[in-house]
């Protein structure tokens, strides 16, 4: 018997010992943040006789498989944790997480709530127990959006943060892990993180197989972690999240820590030169930029001192080519949790991931939109998309329909896999596309006719853009070619009207403040121009210097107008240019043709296939008045013939504009801005011309020497006496520059009452102001009539 007690007790001693050895080697790894290292360890500690290894092995294990992001062990092992009676109450709010991420949400409720009442200064508790208590309603919130793994892009281990990159996409994984063990990443004890490129294996066709990824260059990857990583300026700019060691808070102990840090670099064939944040920094962590298209906006997440959470979204501008001082994006965005991943789309999208906005557990991505300069409260995109495991790190694309995102959840094929998506626009809460419009008070009534007839167009669609809320609100023309929409004062407001087989036509206006009616008349109606064989435009604005040909710069707008024409239509067509009876026969007829060869040419060079092209120069033989040669005309009747004309030749199929496609919407949606192309509404605002800061209306330019090519006489001094042309007087304002007042030069808007005057010219001559009406006429204003302008008031002339 005293043998057998002696050697109970020898063993006894030996597992105390084992166990003492096992603590200290697996606190070893712990504290080196190579918690999958360690776990194996602790696991053989915690099965020691002595209670003080056991409980030390236990709360270790919870923690360390709460680190990897293993949800299952960690709630088995923080439930093991809550027999010992003076436990951290830190413990109950990661039981708590666990279990929501297992969609054991009443169990995670009871979890938070004890935390809540151990810790009630800290709000996450009631917080997440109440959006457990909620998570009925969250689960009957569901995109229509399809998702599926991307399993050519995943292996067993992690694969994530996928970004766009030239005709594929590039991630970052930790695969092909080292055979020598000294070379992982001790936290995961995988590889270190490399990125990775893969191109879809038909064309633009990301639902699709993706093909084998293959690591990318040297040049790219490092020796720690590399990714992930984000693109601009079609991949000739690259911004990249990278690791290195560092000595951390525990640098006594002899321990590095990793920190990210931010790189970017400017990509010319295939040749990098890796430039560092300037707010790096060795104390914290920075990383996961998104930088805006341009390049001079970055947002990005730190866990710098003075955050809100445990990391945070940050904001830095380019200014001069140097990084502003990094802003928080504030409590709006930030929580007392973790936000990371930010990715911006079109500029005005932000999304993110973040483990405390209200959702089903983990990480969710969210969504913000910069409306006036502020981000929106986030809103979760929700299941398929999100899940209760992690979900984060995502790539859309611009029509915000499809892409790709990162999630842990069950069924992936490793630790973190990437995910494809498709068919998320329509209908997605988070991603709005048709929403409930505002009630206004105010209403406007437009009208849409047709340039050549001017009888009224049904069935035109309208698209109308309130730059206060960046929302464009769909109408389709009735019989009477009429729509009506709900408005605001003091809003510019732009305005598109498109139909097939027509050429588009826009303004912009606003509701003065003044304004008292209930229901405002749009400024003028939105004429669109009937696409038809041999049918002619005349082009306005474009100058040529005395017996020269060359493409002045003032000439450039209206051939960039003609760019964008040929670029949206299927039409081939006839650039001519004509002259007065001046001159002889022979040198107008060449005059002409090198205008219009030297029209043609630009044009072409900015990408239009010279092919859809005819320069026609005809010199005199067009004159569209009696001014031939020995009939005396005035200046302006002499410009009238020289002009520069477009002619339809042939159109090749049904016109539908390419760039956006009208049937998508429907009469009553409301969409947001951001679903359009960016240049839709970009020519309806003249956006190379300076705007007026106060009244935010486009201030009208002259062209060199536009007085005297278009018969407008010199203009006198707007404090003196002078007459004037009185073309239109409306309540709305209406810039100068609108395609109404086209061929029109200076223009002046004088404020009488409630109304606003547009009067042309100030000629101190009556008789040079009757010709400038008798052309003004010939433009279509029938209505317009000789002012006498004095000291800033305008009356009748008689």
């Amino acid at each position: 018997m005293r043998k057998i007690t002696c050697l109970l007790t020898f063993i006894l001693f030996v597992t105390t010992i084992s166990g003492f050895a096992q603590i200290k080697k697996a606190n070893r790894m712990y504290n080196l943040y190579e918690y999958s290292r360690a776990i194996p360890y602790y696991l053989k500690a915690s099965k020691s006789n002595n209670d003080k290894t056991k409980k030390e092995a236990t709360l270790k294990l919870a923690e360390s498989y709460r680190l990897v992001n293993n949800s299952q062990e960690a709630r088995s092992w923080y439930k093991r944790c809550l027999q010992y009676n003076d436990i951290d109450p830190i413990h109950y709010f990661y039981l708590g997480q666990a279990s929501r991420t297992l969609q054991e949400y009443k169990e995670a409720e009871v979890a938070f709530r004890k935390y809540a009442a151990l810790v009630p200064d800290d709000p996450r508790g009631e917080l997440f127990a109440g959006y457990c208590a909620n998570m009925d309603e969250w689960l009957s919130l569901q995109s229509p959006a399809e998702v599926k793994n991307a399993t050519n892009l995943n292996s067993r281990y992690s694969d994530f943060g996928p970004a766009f990159y030239k005709n594929g996409i590039v991630y970052t994984s930790d695969r092909n892990p080292s055979l020598i063990e000294n070379h992982r990443y001790g936290w995961t004890n995988f590889n270190y993180l490399n990125l990775y490129q893969s191109t879809p294996k038909y064309f633009e066709d990301y639902w699709g197989d993706m093909g084998q990824p293959v690591v990318m260059s040297s040049q790219f990857n490092q020796t720690f972690h590399d990714g992930p990583a984000s693109f601009i300026q079609n991949g000739k700019k690259m911004f990249l999240t990278r690791t290195t060691k560092h000595a951390g808070n525990k640098k006594q102990e002899g321990i590095l820590t990793y920190l990210l840090k931010i790189f970017s670099a400017d990509i010319h064939d295939g040749k990098t030169e890796f430039k560092a944040f300037p707010y790096n920094n060795d104390q914290y962590s920075v990383g996961h930029p998104s930088v805006s298209s341009d390049g001079n906006t970055m947002i990005f997440v730190s866990d710098m001192p003075g955050g809100i959470g445990g990391t945070d979204l940050y904001k830095s501008t380019l200014s001069n080519g140097t990084w502003t001082v990094p802003v928080n994006l504030g409590e709006k965005l930030n929580t007392s949790g973790n936000e990371g991943f930010p990715t911006l789309v079109n500029d005005t999208l932000l999304y993110f991931s973040s483990d405390a906005h209200p959702g089903y557990g983990g990480q969710d991505i969210y969504i913000s939109r910069l409306i006036d300069g502020e981000w929106t409260d986030p809103e979760n995109l929700h299941a398929p998309i999100n899940s209760s495991y992690d979900d984060f790190s995502i790539a859309v694309s611009n029509d915000l329909s499809s892409g790709f995102f990162s999630s842990n959840r069950t069924g992936g094929q490793g630790s973190d896999d990437i995910y494809a998506f498709r068919n998320a626009k329509p209908n997605i809460k988070t991603i709005p596309v048709r929403v409930k419009a505002k009630i206004a008070s105010l209403s406007m009534k437009g009208l849409v006719k047709d340039k050549t007839s001017g009888t009224p167009l049904e069935g035109a669609m309208v698209f109308v853009l309130n730059t206060k809320t960046n929302k464009v609100k769909v109408f389709e023309t009735d019989a009477e070619g009429v729509f009506t929409l709900p408005a605001e004062k003091d809003v510019l407001y732009i305005s598109k009207a498109v139909k097939p087989d027509y050429m588009d036509d826009c303004l912009n206006f606003r509701i003065m403040e003044a304004d008292t009616s209930a229901i405002y008349d749009i400024p003028r109606p939105l004429m669109l121009d009937k696409l038809e064989v041999n049918k002619s435009f005349r082009v306005e604005n474009i100058y040529y210097d005395l017996d020269k040909w060359f493409i002045r710069e003032d000439a450039k707008p209206a051939l960039d107008n003609l760019v964008e024409i040929m670029k949206k239509y299927p039409i081939t067509a006839e650039l001519s240019s004509h002259t007065d009876c001046r001159a002889s026969n022979a040198y107008n007829d060449e005059l002409s043709q090198k205008r219009a060869e030297a029209a043609v040419r630009y044009i072409t060079l900015q990408g239009v296939d010279p092919s859809r092209l005819v320069a026609k120069g005809y010199g005199e033989t067009r004159l569209v008045n009696q001014c031939s040669d020995g009939v005396l005309c005035t200046e302006e009747e002499h410009q009238q013939n020289r002009r520069t004309e477009f002619k339809i030749l042939s159109i090749e199929k049904r016109v539908d504009d390419p760039g956006f496609n009208p049937n998508v919407f429907k009469a009553g949606d409301e969409v947001d801005i951001y679903l359009f192309d960016p240049d839709f509404f970009r020519n309806c605002m003249g956006e190379k011309k300076p705007v007026d800061e106060q009244s935010g209306i486009i201030k009208s330019q002259s062209p060199p020497n536009s007085a005297a090519s278009s018969g407008i006489g010199k203009t006198a001094d707007p404090s003196a006496f002078c007459y004037g042309v009185q073309m239109a007087a409306v309540g709305n304002r209406l810039p100068v520059n609108d395609p109404w007042f086209k061929g029109v030069q200076q223009i002046k808007i004088y404020p009488s009452g409630k109304l606003n005057k547009y009067v042309a010219g100030c000629e101190t001559d009556r008789s040079q102001a009757e010709s400038l009406l008798k052309s003004i006429k010939a433009r279509g204003f029938n209505e317009a009539y000789i002012v006498k302008i004095e000291a800033g008031n305008v009356t009748l002339a008689r």
